[in-house]
């Protein structure tokens, strides 16, 4: 009886603990009842209250602080989910300014734009925040589907609709070798709990038909072991655009809204990243983890390494000979993709700090390089190089921007770019793991991104054309000034937002 009156007690708490991903659900909500309330009306309303929404899930997630707690034994509150969780709201944020700052975007009945998004973020909050691959592979499942949406959302286009076609296609492929991936490590090991599997909480003996440790799975069934994470991180692989399922992002960038290429490119990676970091950082680099699983992880790590040399290698090399400078963007988010993974292959705590580290850093320098694409579509109607001739001097409060990003991105000082890669360096030569081919590759690669960047630069500002002063936007003018002044902000002052990252690695302290 006492249990039963204690149960209100204990659902109360475990939805409390869940209020930012309850807000989304009802600002989500919301927008999509008022959508059809007002009908054919200003959609801006509906992006305000998206904005306010995300704004209300952000102070909730910065008022709960370094909280460590599960809701309902499936989600983790913990600042590692939290720092996700806050980049997700951001990112969302912005791409929903995008839609209502976009020019050639409607203004009326897009109210599923802002319902799409609202619901591809609640999918990352509870990817990046589960231990349980059942509500890892939910939460990828709702990001995904309201990604595809989104890819085609401009159903008059042929290109818009090409890439939504692709996208489901190649997404429900690689979701299906996920789950199956998924499926060997759930024969191996009976959990689908990654803090069981990794042997950080007891489990009870296998005889009584309950779960053992990875490391148990490995000593008994390497081989099936062994595909299920090369399953698993094909799986990842295409949710973060890294090679050799890297094939998809280029034609959906380039054929969905610019806004919508923006959430891919920089809400959806980070999300795939947080529950790769999370799957592998749990398993492997959490203390404490069997003898036989740190001997696995050091293969682990070697195979990390091996994509992220292709996938940096390859994204670099296609991005040299692309016309389009959205379609150039693309191939640049495959190239940083495996940027971020050269850090999660030395496969220690310093990696993951120096992976997410970088991805805050491309927070900032990506948003603003796709904010300056979209004012300039919106001007010229063109993603071309030869679109941008001259057009420096014209609008200097937009191009200049566009300097400090291409800069950043590069990797050159005094950016936050820089001290990314610098961070990644330092993770990859500290490594026990023999990665210091991988630090020079991952410089040569950065020599080459100077080459298809500063084009951008060259044809804006050394070249000339007879087209027109672009009309100011100074909405978007000021965007990217704050993001350009962010990106050389944290490339001087690098410490507070390192310091955030290294606080955020408490997934490694298990949660009972």
């Amino acid at each position: 009886m006492f249990g039963l009156l204690q149960t209100p007690d204990l659902h109360w708490h475990g939805l409390s603990l869940l209020a930012p991903e309850l807000t989304l659900v009802v600002t989500s909500l919301v927008v999509l009842v008022m959508d059809l309330v007002w009908k054919e009306r200003d959609s801006w309303r509906l992006g305000a209250i998206s904005l306010v929404g995300l704004a209300a899930a952000s102070f909730q997630l910065v008022g709960a602080g370094a909280t460590q707690d599960t809701a309902f034994g499936l989600v983790s509150i913990d600042s590692f989910g939290g720092f996700f969780k806050l980049f997700t709201c951001a990112a969302t944020a912005v791409s929903i300014l995008f839609v209502m700052l976009d020019r050639r975007e409607r203004r009326h009945r897009i109210g599923e734009y802002y319902f799409l998004l609202l619901g591809a973020a609640i999918g990352i909050f509870f990817m990046v925040s589960t231990n349980n691959l059942l509500l890892l592979i939910l939460g990828l499942e709702l990001a995904s589907l309201s990604s595809y949406s989104l890819s085609g959302f401009h159903k008059g286009e042929k290109r818009s609709a090409e890439a939504a076609m692709k996208y489901v296609v190649f997404g429900g492929l690689s979701a299906g070798v996920m789950v199956f991936g998924i499926s060997l490590l759930y024969g191996a090991t009976g959990t689908l709990d990654l803090r069981v599997m990794s042997g950080a909480l007891d489990a009870d003996p296998v005889g009584e038909g309950v779960a053992r440790s990875l490391a148990m799975a490995i000593e008994q069934s390497p081989g099936l072991v062994a595909l299920a994470m090369v399953l698993i991180l094909g799986g990842f692989s295409y949710k973060i655009s890294a090679a050799p399922f890297h094939f998809w992002a280029p034609d959906v960038y380039e054929g969905a809204p610019t806004p919508v290429t923006t959430f891919l490119a920089v809400a959806s990676k980070a999300g795939g990243f947080g529950a790769l970091l999370r799957f592998f950082g749990m398993l492997f680099i959490a203390p404490g983890v069997d003898e036989a699983v740190a001997e696995y992880r050091d293969q682990i790590g070697a195979l990390l390494a091996l994509v992220a040399a292709v996938t940096m290698t390859l994204g670099n090399l296609a991005a040299v000979r692309q016309e389009s400078v959205k379609r150039m963007l693309a191939y640049s988010s495959v190239a940083h993709a495996g940027y971020v993974l050269a850090g999660l292959a030395a496969m220690n705590v310093v990696g993951l700090q120096a992976a997410m580290f970088y991805l805050a850093a491309y927070y900032f320098m990506n948003l603003g390089a796709f904010g300056f694409l979209l004012y300039f579509t919106g001007v010229t109607g063109r993603e071309t190089y030869d679109s941008l001739k001259g057009m420096g001097p014209k609008a200097p409060l937009i191009t200049v921007p566009m300097v400090v990003f291409l800069v950043s991105l590069t990797g050159i000082p005094p950016t936050v770019g820089f001290i990314g890669k610098y961070k990644l360096f330092d993770a990859m030569l500290d490594s026990n793991a023999g990665l210091g081919w991988l630090a020079v590759l991952l410089g040569i690669n950065s020599a080459i991104s100077l080459y298809y960047y500063l084009r951008v630069a060259k044809v804006l500002f050394l070249e000339t054309s007879d087209d027109p002063e672009p009309v100011p936007q100074p909405p978007m003018a000021g965007f990217l000034i704050a993001m350009a002044a962010l990106t050389l902000w944290f490339g001087i002052f690098w410490n507070p937002l390192y310091k955030w990252a290294s606080e955020s690695m408490d997934l490694l302290a298990v949660i009972p």
